[in-house]
This record gives structure tokens, sequence and C-alpha cells, in this order.
């Protein structure tokens, strides 16, 4: 007799197409590299923005205050807007840079990513469309491709150190932009928009009622000054922006997922904002212990962050040093963050994917492929983390040299 399950050995349980659509450049690479592990190679991780992963510690002061808090027993849910202790403690972060901000303004959520799916998912149907720079943090198009709206990639400029323009953004909305997303300083370049610019793209929404979303996730890691929160500006002149933040980076907590969404000119956002709280609810909370963490994180001391800066200045320094110094090679300057988005001569033309694949087999560098974060996939760019120290640097690209040697005379 046959047994009924051994009918069934056929059938396969399907995914939703939706997922079809659902790309994250920087993971994707990943598993590549990690399948390459598995074998006994020897990977240089380049890829992925976490500074524990090259020595860099979170002060102590945070992390005695989630110890403390985990010992007292603050582990179990919070309000699903986050601490009210985290709350008051953002809100006044944000009033003090300029931006007004009550506690019911602010949501805490499971890193910036998190605010970013909840506000989208919020605020989207299906065929709207979100202007995203490209190149772009490219978290914001797999949400968008996951809940069924469109990402169009308004195009940075790479001869200007990769700078927007309104005019070109002005040009691309349509009667389905719902909203404008400023990653400020940017993702993967390092780039700072110029006050006076993020104030003219803020007129520009306003002309057409679209919100715009600034991610300022790097605004406290600038070479330079940083640039005003597009919130304080946003205040002024009494334009709807929801901000998204994090300590994730700017405080070396990456795994803590401590981020939040604020709200500037809430008044205006009165059908959004009950339908992200809404949202908000149904996954409860964000990780209680951590979220003990704000408060000492944006009001306790910030020694460590100068010392973080300059040492990633440094770092800088050698890698674009480096860049210079390889031919077919070359980049702007970033004045933030730690990522280099590098022009390769070498591959332009071709598939910047299969280059970074290829780069991956030969010499087990991983990096990203610029495509990944709305760059034309022939325009032979990559992105690179230079949070390593300068030995490894200095051996990362004699490989790479060495790489783009064999294969411009091939």
């Amino acid at each position: 007799m046959i047994h009924a399950r051994m009918l069934y050995t056929a059938a396969m349980i399907q995914s939703a197409q939706r997922i079809k659509n659902y790309h994250y450049a920087i993971r994707h690479v990943a598993r590549a590299a990690e399948e390459l592990a598995r074998t006994g190679r020897q990977i240089t991780y380049l890829n992925i923005g976490d500074p524990q992963v090259y020595g860099f510690r979170p002060p102590e002061h945070l992390v005695e205050a989630v110890a403390r808090a985990a010992k007292d027993g603050f582990t179990g849910y919070s309000q699903s807007a986050g601490l009210v202790e985290a709350r008051e403690a953002i809100a006044k972060y944000a009033t003090d840079r300029g931006a007004p901000t009550n506690s019911d303004e602010v949501i805490v959520t499971s890193g910036a990513s998190e605010a970013a799916d909840i506000l989208l998912t919020a605020l989207l149907d299906r065929a709207d469309e979100v202007l995203v720079p490209g190149p772009g943090y490219p978290i914001y198009p797999a949400i968008l491709s996951k809940i069924g709206s469109a990402a169009r990639y308004y195009p940075l400029d790479v001869e200007n150190d990769w700078q927007l323009s309104v005019d070109l953004i002005a040009s691309m909305i349509t009667s389905r932009t719902r909203a404008i997303v400023l990653i400020n300083p940017n993702n993967p370049t390092g780039s700072i928009v110029p006050d006076e610019t993020v104030r003219h793209l803020l007129e520009l929404a306003r002309q057409h009622n679209i919100l715009v979303i600034s991610d300022e996730v790097y605004r406290e890691l600038c070479f330079t000054d940083s640039p005003t929160p597009a919130s304080a500006i946003a205040e002024e002149m009494g334009v709807p922006l929801i901000t998204l933040e994090s300590l994730s980076k700017t405080h070396l907590v990456p795994g803590w997922r401590v981020g939040w969404m604020r709200f500037t000119h809430a008044e205006q956002m009165r059908d959004l904002i009950p339908a992200i709280h809404q949202l908000a609810g149904g996954r409860l909370c964000s990780p209680t212990p951590t979220q003990y963490a704000v408060r000492p994180a944006l009001e306790g001391d910030r020694v460590f962050q100068k010392e973080f800066v300059k040492e990633l200045k440094l770092r800088r320094d050698v890698a674009v040093k480096h860049v210079s110094n390889t031919p077919g090679l070359s980049c702007s300057v970033p004045r933030a963050a730690f990522y280099l988005m590098i022009k390769s001569d070498t591959l332009v033309g071709h598939s910047d994917e299969k280059f970074v694949l290829d780069l991956l087999h030969e010499t087990g560098i991983l990096v990203v492929h610029g495509s990944g974060f709305g760059v034309d996939a022939q325009a032979g760019c990559f992105r690179m983390v230079y949070l390593a120290g300068q030995a490894m640097l200095d051996d990362v690209f004699d490989r790479l040299g060495r790489f783009l040697q064999t294969h411009r005379d091939q």
C-alpha cells in the first residue's frame, strides 16, 4: 500500500510573487562570500558598515546602562512607540537642534531600517512612487518592492561630488509621487547636501504636497561641519517632514537595533501618523533593554565620538590615497561616514555585479556593486567600506591593483 504522503511528493509551497523583486544588494553578495568561506577561503569583508568588526567598541556608559536595565529586570514589553524616557530624550535632542518636538512625535524602532519599513508601509499604496537617490541606501527600494510600490532613482552627479539636482527631481514628479527620500550625509558616497539645496528641496515638496523623508543616520559622523538637521529647516518653513535616525553607527552599536522616526509639523500628517502607530503596535515594540541606551547616548559624554571620527578620517585618507595611486580608479573624497564609492575604468561597460563576484573569487575581497545602490550597472562603480586599519587597507589595495592589472591585460 502506498503511503498517502508519497502521493504528494511533487507538491511545492510557493512564495509570494512580490518577493521575487525583493533584493538587498549588501546581503546578496555576502551570501556568495559565505559560500566561498565554507570552502576554507579567507574573506576580507568590506561590504558592510559594522565598526565592531574592525575593533571599535561602544562607549562604556552605554554598555553600563543596558547591562543595568537587564540586571534590574527592565526586559518586558515597552510601549509600542518606545520607552517614555527614550522618546523624551529624542524629543529634547531634536528640540535643541532647532526642531521643537514632544515625546508623542517620536516612535522608537528596531533600527532606522524598521522605521523606514513602517513609514513606507503606512504611507503608500500599490503603484505609488517614491523618489530615492541613486546611489542611495538599498533598503528603500527593497521595502518598496516588497509592498508593491515603485522606487524611482534621482541620479546624483558623480562629476559634482555626488550632489543632487532639485530641478532634476522636479522633472521626475508625477501624480503618483508620494515622497522624496533625502539621505544626508549620503550612504554610499559620504557626500553632504548643502543646507540651501535642502531648503529648495523642501520648497519643491511643499508645492507638490509630497512628504520628505530625511535619513540622517550619519549626520554626526562628518569630517567637516555637519549639515543642519532637515527638520530644523522644515520647522522654519512650515513643511511636514519625517526624520530617521539611529544609534547604530554614531554610537558603534549596530546590533543593538536602536533607531527612531520623529515628526516635524505633525499637524500636517494627522492621517499618516495614526497609521504609523497602528503598524508599530502590530509588532508590539522594539527591543526594550537597548532603549535604555538612548538617553545616555544623546545626553552623555561624546569624547569617544570625536575620537572615532578622527580615526575614520585617517582611514579615509589612506583609502583615498590608494585610489588615486591605483591606475584606472577614481573617487570623490567622502565628507562623512565610512564608505567610498569607487569608479573603475576597467569596469566601465561591464556588469558591476560580475566584477564584484570575480573580485571576490580571485582575491577574497568583498565589496558591493554600484547598481545595488541604484547606479547604472555599466557605470563602473563599487562601494568599499574603509573601516579597516592601514595594514589591511594597504593589503586590500595591493590585491585590488593586481586584479585590475590582470583584467586590463586580458
